[in-house]
């Protein structure tokens, strides 16, 4: 009988989760045929809707990237606990589900509300409803990799990459204005999370209940999906600041900036989301403290190295104001050469990051509270950067201020992972 304390006891996969190499790689060229639709077909919008225009349009999906991370918390939930349950596998997956798929309709009911108003406002809402949208369709596609059906999640993602190409065709010919496009975009995620929430076994099953459960999820969700909610919330507060700055320039450059870092970023999210539910097995009970082990390794390089960096192009900042005079930052902001290099200080610091709070949420339910505690203290610096330079440095700023967050992040996990007692608390599954 199940503890009161835990979910399920562990259990062995019930299937390879995605049937091994060959099925964990159609899922990657599934997921890069889908990202390399939505990017290539923004690309090719530019020059037909123009720098102001697009700029607004990424400031509105941008503004609201932050939605995607708290629907991810329900992926990387049930990534973690369906492989360690049994008999309450469906019941989780069902929960899980609803959570997600509640926060698409509240999304799409937000847009319908601001639909009238035009505008700004209709934009919003409408990139609000888009990705909690892009976050289901996530959930459902990581549900059927449990259920040993990879191919699903392959031909969902590039099915809707063949309905973005579509539509994106449409607004190159001046058809799609930059709402219709993205109205058009979010009906094709109805359709595609429709079409696979009807194909998940557990939804046409009776599972066994548990009365506290929901709180066990509840607090799973919360915690696992905070961490990418502040990293989301980070990118999306500095576009919000390129906004209020009047900057719809370097709003775009920032956007088309990122479409490279998120790329590799995006790529190993997938990697280390195929991989967690046997990483999850692995990483339980005494297991976990070579795992956290390496994390904080990872972490202390990462803020030593992120940090260093940050302050350096500080100090670099500071002597060319004084040199030069204020006017000269503005020209540094767009430099190709100050942008390329934060850029892939980003980038790396990004993909350490990740990984050691990947192997850190794997290993047991006390360090939960510790990543949020980093992702809280991650966001504050990120703002607090943005604040006082991306007024002045534009997009060069706005990058300054996400690796000043990496490094606070990294530095707040690596101070407060040294041994204690409640990093051997067992998971709460």
């Amino acid at each position: 009988m199940t503890a009161p304390t835990q979910l399920a006891e562990p259990t062995a996969p019930r299937g390879r989760f995605g049937r091994g190499l060959g099925g964990k790689v159609r899922v990657v060229l599934g997921r890069g045929v889908a990202r390399g639709a939505i990017q290539l077909s923004l690309l090719g919008l530019l020059p037909v809707w123009g720098a102001d225009a697009f700029g607004r349009y990424v400031a509105a999906t941008g503004a609201f990237t932050w939605v995607v991370g708290v629907v991810l918390g329900v992926e990387k939930a049930a990534l973690t606990a369906v492989p360690r349950t049994r008999l309450l596998a469906a019941q989780t997956t069902r929960m899980l589900i609803g959570r997600a798929a509640a926060l698409f309709a509240a999304g799409l009911l937000a847009a319908a509300a601001l639909s009238p108003a035009g505008g700004a406002p209709a934009l919003y809402g409408l990139a609000a409803a888009n990705a909690a949208g892009m976050g289901l369709l996530s959930v459902l596609a990581a549900v059927h990799r449990l259920a040993d059906h990879p191919e699903r999640d392959s031909l969902g993602y590039a099915g809707y990459a063949v309905w973005v190409l579509g539509m994106g065709g449409l607004a190159l010919a001046g058809v799609l204005s930059p709402y219709g496009y993205l109205l058009a975009l979010t009906t094709g995620l109805v359709v595609a999370c429709a079409v696979l929430a009807w194909l998940v076994p557990a939804l046409h099953t009776r599972p066994t209940h548990r009365r506290d459960l929901a709180r066990l999820l509840n607090r799973r969700v919360v915690l696992l999906g905070l961490t990418d909610v502040t990293d989301s919330a980070g990118v999306s507060i500095l576009f919000v600041v390129l906004a209020a700055v009047d900057k719809p320039a370097d709003s775009a450059l920032v956007y088309l900036m990122l479409l490279v870092s998120s790329t590799l970023g995006s790529f190993g999210i997938l990697v280390l989301r195929l991989i967690q539910p046997t990483t999850s097995l692995r990483l339980r009970g005494t297991g976990g403290a070579g795992g956290r082990l390496r994390a904080r390794t990872m972490l202390g390089w990462t803020a030593i190295g992120a940090g260093g960096i940050a302050a350096a192009t500080t100090g670099a900042l500071l002597t060319a104001r004084s040199a030069l005079g204020p006017d000269a930052l503005a020209a540094i902001g767009r430099h190709p050469l100050a942008i390329g290099g934060l850029v892939l200080v980003e980038m790396t610091s990004f993909c350490m990051v990740v990984y050691a709070v990947f192997l850190l949420e794997n290993t047991n339910g006390a360090v939960l509270s510790l990543t949020t505690s980093a992702a809280l203290a991650s966001l504050v610096a990120t703002v607090a950067t943005a604040l006082v330079v991306v007024t002045t440095l534009g997009a060069v700023g706005a990058f300054l201020a996400l690796v000043v967050g990496l490094a606070v992040k990294a530095a707040v996990l690596y101070a407060r992972l040294r041994p204690h007692p409640v990093i051997d608390v067992p998971l709460p599954d």
